[in-house]
């Protein structure tokens, strides 16, 4: 028997507002982050240096994301939903800290790496773990909204990023990645299943990770 659609009043109800508020943010997070980081970078060269590595800070982090996306079913396998959702807020949130206190480009690429491993982790749960956590006549309505978070952050990222290069803050901003990070890494922590997953063992996709990491430039690329 087909199960009828529900609603967003449905979506949106006490029992599963803090469940999707989870998914959204941690799209949301990844949008700011790319073009938060995109408008605050010219501040952030000239306060550190390392104009030769400008077009590392986006490719290392695109290139993490990819890679750690590719391994959400072994993480929900390993770890659970729960697990792996404080993974992914963590290392994002450990990245951006990184970031925030850099003294130089070389450690920010770093901090940028950890970001991109956290970051890809959460885009790839969204889509998972609503399956998991939501019934199923609602995850249309979720993955709707889910992906409505992509233009939320078209919007704020270079809004946010120019504020604060405006400002000659732009440690700040990556101040403001972690903190939202935590924020919704505790609603998680309180709301999602607390399974350990199937414990079942996927084999890594090594073929798949070995191109990803083909896409980087053969050498920094400097900014003219």
């Amino acid at each position: 028997m087909s199960t009828s659609p529900g609603g967003w009043s449905e979506l949106l109800a006490r029992e599963h507002r803090a469940a999707v508020s989870v998914f959204a943010g941690g799209i949301l997070v990844f949008a700011i982050n790319t073009f938060l980081t995109a408008a605050s970078l010219p501040s952030t060269i000239a306060d550190i240096g390392g104009d030769e590595f400008y077009a590392w800070v986006v490719t290392i982090f695109l290139i993490a994301s990819v890679v750690a996306s590719m391994l959400v079913t072994r993480a929900l396998a390993q770890f659970g939903a729960r697990g792996a959702y404080l993974i992914g807020f963590s290392a994002f949130a450990a990245g951006s800290l990184v970031c925030a206190l850099t003294p130089t480009m070389p450690i920010l690429l770093a901090g940028r790496l950890i970001q991109g491993l956290g970051g890809g982790l959460l885009t790839g749960l969204a889509l998972a773990v609503v399956q998991i956590a939501l019934p199923q006549r609602i995850w249309g309505r979720a993955v709707a909204l889910i992906s409505a978070m992509w233009g939320v952050g078209n919007l704020l990222g270079p809004a946010l990023g120019g504020l604060f290069a405006e400002v000659g803050l732009w440690r700040g901003s990556f101040w403001f990645l972690a903190l939202f990070t935590l924020v919704i890494a505790a609603v998680a922590a309180r709301v999602l299943p607390r399974g350990r997953g199937s414990g079942e063992r996927h084999p890594l996709p090594w073929a798949s990770l070995a191109a990803a990491t083909e896409t980087a430039p053969a050498s920094p690329v400097r900014r003219r």
